[in-house]
């Protein structure tokens, strides 16, 4: 059996340790030895993505909102569902969570922030708001 191997790791604003690890072709974002999130399943972030964009993809250069970069799964849902016009702005509160997704988690959603309609905001989603 494969080991995780350690991928990445970071401190949150908090203080609390952040990693990225990697087991085969499964990525985990862990916060304090607790899993986050895992490339394995993304069913969720993609229907969140579908229903919160329903309305939006008749309007005119619309503009939304994402809470939170993880593995780039909902940001891609939410580019694929808006027209060429729209913006999504990204809260991310983790700079290296935003460096992970430019290196090793890029191609699990097909690199979502080489779109140009994406714009990162570091810092918490509220002050985004």
């Amino acid at each position: 059996m494969k080991p995780w191997e350690l991928v990445g790791e970071t401190r949150t604003p908090e203080g609390d340790e952040m990693t990225l690890t990697r087991h085969g072709c499964e990525y985990v974002i862990n916060a304090s030895g607790q899993s986050l999130m895992s490339s394995r399943l993304h069913g969720s972030e993609e229907a969140l993505a579908i229903f919160a964009c329903a309305r939006a993809r008749t309007l005119e250069a619309p503009c939304c909102l994402v809470g939170g970069l993880g593995m780039g799964f909902t940001l891609r849902a939410t580019l694929d569902a808006l027209p060429p016009d729209a913006t999504v702005v990204i809260a991310e509160l983790v700079p290296a969570v935003v460096d992970w997704n430019r290196g090793p988690l890029g191609p699990l959603a097909r690199h979502p922030l080489k779109d140009k309609r994406v714009v990162i905001e570091l810092g918490d989603v509220a002050a985004t708001l």
